[in-house]
């Protein structure tokens, strides 16, 4: 789903051959219910204005383009004034660099998306407001988001509810640098971050990528044209072995489809003993139109651990790899037809 209780990922540096150092995916989980104020509010574009079609591929699709009027110094421009109907995917980069992609998700009455910083700089104080229509007023918001500055190439998942509001389209635009009026906070009580969840990062320089350097642990893509190959490491080795039963629990990350919208859920790898060597079963929750993955009784050597699965009559592939002191860690990769994703977990 596009909208799960994720927890944010800190950054942590990355040594490995080829890539770029890691930078931060900053999951926001904003439950906005209250209203919060709009600071330097202007008019611009036309009512059911369009952006530019989502990406053909993962998160470097093309996006569309600017509107007339700004937010402010420092601030986006990127839809306040257009009214958008509710299933129409807003993609575009604002005049500040920051790319948002978010859409209105009916079943749970919430508006869920991605701003990334596409800039060579930090944004700092990065902030989404929604505008409810079609008749906009102050009175009709959602947000802003809490204050969060986003380095280069970082990613915040945005969550904004709109349980119990009346309305039929909508207008959005991301906000950054200073707030013009100082007084214009995000609501307290509705709007929060999760907490870390230890030093596991997104690696920068690739197509999709996670990393934790305490346990020596990377999974990542790369890619040419419309294939991605994944990449795991480190190799197995009889240090990586689990000796005990147990449960590693994290989330996934990846996309599906051309949707441009990263997707995140619950993780799982369970280890059980037996009289060979021990088994992995590995749960993916919320994968969109599939729900659950599940693959079971994967054998492990070395810490390594491969299987199959098949949801709806199609093929899905996993592939894990144990790692840290006293295999504390695991990650790995799961693929599919339109679906790529990365995934680890902590052994508690």
């Amino acid at each position: 789903m596009n909208s799960p209780l994720n927890p944010s990922l800190p950054s942590a540096g990355y040594s490995g051959p080829g890539h770029q150092p890691a930078v931060r995916l900053a999951f926001a989980l904003l439950l906005a219910l209250g209203l919060a104020a709009c600071a330097g509010t202007s008019e611009s574009g036309p009512e059911g204005a369009e952006g530019s079609g989502e990406g053909p591929e993962g998160p470097e699709g093309g996006s569309g383009e600017g509107r007339e009027g700004s937010e402010g110094a420092g601030s986006g421009d990127g839809g306040e004034g257009a009214q958008y109907d509710l299933t129409h995917t807003y993609d575009m980069v604002e005049s500040n660099g920051a790319r948002l992609v978010l859409r209105y998700d009916a079943a749970n009455e919430r508006f869920t998306g991605t701003v990334t910083n596409t800039t060579g700089a930090t944004l700092t104080d990065v902030r989404v407001e929604i505008h409810l229509g079609p008749n906009r007023s102050e009175t009709n918001e959602i947000g802003p988001t809490p204050w969060r500055d986003l380095a280069p190439g970082e990613i915040m998942l945005v969550s904004l509810g709109a349980a119990g509001r009346n309305f039929s389209r909508y207008g959005v635009h991301v906000e950054s640098g200073p707030q013009d009026d100082p007084n214009t906070l995000a609501d307290p009580v509705s709007s929060s971050f999760a907490p870390p969840l230890g030093p596991w990062a997104v690696m920068g320089g690739v197509e999709l990528g996670l990393e934790n350097q305490g346990h020596g642990l990377e999974v990542w893509y790369t890619r040419q044209g419309n294939a991605w190959t994944p990449h795991l490491s480190p190799n197995p080795a009889p240090e990586h072995q689990p000796t005990g039963a147990a449960t590693w629990t994290g989330e996934w990350v990846g996309y599906q489809g051309t949707d441009p919208m990263i997707d995140t859920g619950a993780a799982r790898v369970t280890v059980t003993l037996g009289t060979g060597a021990p088994e992995a079963a590995l749960t993916l929750d919320d994968v969109p139109t599939l729900g659950t993955l599940q693959w079971d009784a994967m054998p492990v050597t070395g810490g390594r651990f491969s299987g199959t699965a098949t949801a709806n009559a199609q093929r899905y592939d996993a592939t894990g790899q144990f790692g840290g002191t006293g295999q504390a860690g695991v990650a790995g990769y799961a693929t599919g037809p339109d679906f790529r994703s990365v995934f680890y977990g902590e052994k508690p």
